[in-house]
């Protein structure tokens, strides 16, 4: 065996030993068992990666088949450390069995880029918001909510996903969202709420500000990057972020800012977004601020429309205490089925009356985006 051999099989072992470490830490002490696969068998399956076989929109992820499975998914690990992708195979082998998770199958640590493998039997697809009506959006946020919230609940330990985003949800072939990319997962210490981590991941317009500034991960630190996430929903991807590049680029022009991509100017970004959002809110105009994208919409919708934004807002720190994901969970759903013109919808805590004539003041969102 030539050095590159050997090199080749001492970062293998290397490898196998941080999945085996993190399995344990993950599982609370008990291993779950995974398939191992050899790279031969990965290349079989894939017919060597080729085009034909790669997901489309999905650069990372191809489809393929071996022997026991008809159908199966394989995503190429690329720009990841080799720890975050060891707990990326941990945390979703404990996952595969709940509905908004891919199921994982096994892994392969002999390529440069480890390979993780799925169940493929469905066909799988990147979402992309613009094509949803809202419908589908309210579905696809609770989708989301319940993986969360699952995350936060299910297991001795909360873990806590923080790096929210619409490029880790993919849409199976009968609409059902999945959140992928588990990499960076942290778990809470049993009879802890916090623990403070040395590196940010993730975007920066759907970090709180304890996590921005201080590095202190929680539970809330998803539901914040959640409430965000539910307003890039409503009102699209790309309309927001296009409104904020021509504010920073008129004030630029007048000499009153420099963005630099820090921490303040995520904060900034933040507070603007709610500010646009409220100021419509207040007048309102809330079909002003949903994506066009989504057609005309119904009074109903409207309603659902503005009971969605509320509950946002309390997932941002706005009103009374930050909700944890089950009980968001549990709203969404009301929301979806419950919600009629006129309906009153009490909050857990019983302050949020939402018959839509609720006064809400901009400059206190803006207080408590300091605040929290």
């Amino acid at each position: 065996m030539g050095w590159w051999g050997k090199r080749n099989k001492k970062r293998i072992l290397a490898r196998g030993a941080m999945v085996l470490e993190e399995l344990i830490e993950c599982c609370d002490g008990k291993s779950n068992p995974i398939k191992f696969f050899s790279a031969d068998e990965i290349l079989k399956a894939t017919n060597s990666f080729s085009k034909s076989n790669r997901l489309s929109g999905l650069e990372i992820w191809y489809s393929g088949k071996n022997e026991n499975h008809h159908k199966i998914l394989v995503k190429k690990c690329y720009n990841c450390e080799d720890r975050s992708i060891c707990r990326d195979i941990a945390v979703s082998s404990m996952v595969s069995g709940h509905k908004n998770f891919m199921k994982l199958i096994g892994c392969c640590l002999e390529f440069r880029n480890p390979v993780m493998v799925y169940d493929g039997v469905k066909k799988h697809y990147k979402l992309d918001i613009s094509e949803q009506p809202w419908k589908r959006r309210m579905k696809i946020t609770e989708d989301i909510a319940t993986t969360l919230a699952y995350l936060h609940t299910a297991f001795p330990r909360p873990f806590v996903y923080r790096c929210m985003s619409l490029g880790n949800i993919l849409l199976d072939e009968d609409g059902v969202a999945k959140l992928s990319d588990l990499s960076y997962c942290v778990s809470i210490p049993e009879g802890e709420t916090f623990v403070h981590v040395d590196s940010l991941v993730g975007l920066h317009g759907y970090m709180d500000y304890k996590y921005l500034r201080n590095g202190v991960v929680s539970e809330k630190t998803d539901v914040f990057a959640f409430g965000m996430l539910m307003q890039t929903f409503l009102t699209g991807r790309e309309r927001f972020w296009k409104r904020f590049i021509r504010e920073q680029e008129k004030e630029k022009g007048e000499g009153d800012g420099d963005g630099d991509g820090s921490g303040d100017d995520s904060i900034t970004m933040a507070k603007m977004k709610l500010n646009w959002i409220l100021r419509f809110m207040e007048e309102g105009r809330v079909d002003e601020i949903a994506d066009p994208k989504m057609g005309e919409n119904s009074e109903l919708e409207l309603c659902q429309m503005k009971a969605f934004l509320m509950l946002s807002l309390r997932c941002v720190g706005h009103k009374g205490e930050v909700p944890t994901m089950v009980e968001v969970a549990k709203e969404l759903k009301k929301i979806q089925r419950s919600l009629k013109p006129g309906f009153k919808h009490r909050d857990p805590y019983g302050e949020t009356q939402i018959d839509y004539a609720q006064d809400i003041s901009s400059q206190d969102i803006l207080m408590d985006m300091v605040l929290f």
